[in-house]
């Protein structure tokens, strides 16, 4: 598994165990106003990465002869994000969700990114990441 690989990997495992520890907390409080705030909005920070990423994959990767309609990839992410600014709209209006816990499910997933670098950061020496620039 390469780097960029284990980050994703990392960044969604964290993102996910602090979304499911949110909605227990939130559950066991009976808010379900911000429990409904906090899913919609890790869903939408979910989408979000997952198009990030897919657009970070088309940018570094060095691609074959290009097909007929990979030139317009940008214009299907866009919509696609345009999509979820609807969807998000829509759940504001007309679902009975708290905005601060809609909020914390938007950052669900910078949470999850740095709480993988934190969990890294600590167990570097378990690992031979960043090893391979030392010389002997």
């Amino acid at each position: 598994m390469n780097e960029r690989e284990q980050f994703v990997r990392g960044t969604l495992v964290g993102a996910l165990g602090l979304v499911v520890a949110g909605l227990v907390g939130f559950g066991l409080f009976r808010k379900w106003d911000w429990a409904w705030g906090l899913a919609t909005g890790a869903l939408v920070s979910l989408f979000s990465f997952r198009l990030i990423v897919q657009t970070v994959v088309r940018l570094t990767e060095r691609q074959a002869p290009r097909s007929r309609g990979k030139p317009y990839w940008w214009v299907r992410s866009v919509l696609r994000l345009f999509g979820v600014a609807v969807i998000v709209f829509f759940v504001i209006v007309y679902l009975p969700v708290n905005l601060i816990g809609m909020a914390l499910g938007l950052l669900a997933v910078q949470l999850g990114m740095g709480g993988y670098f934190v969990v890294r950061s600590l167990f570097l020496h378990s690992s031979n990441t960043g090893l391979e620039d030392q010389k002997p």
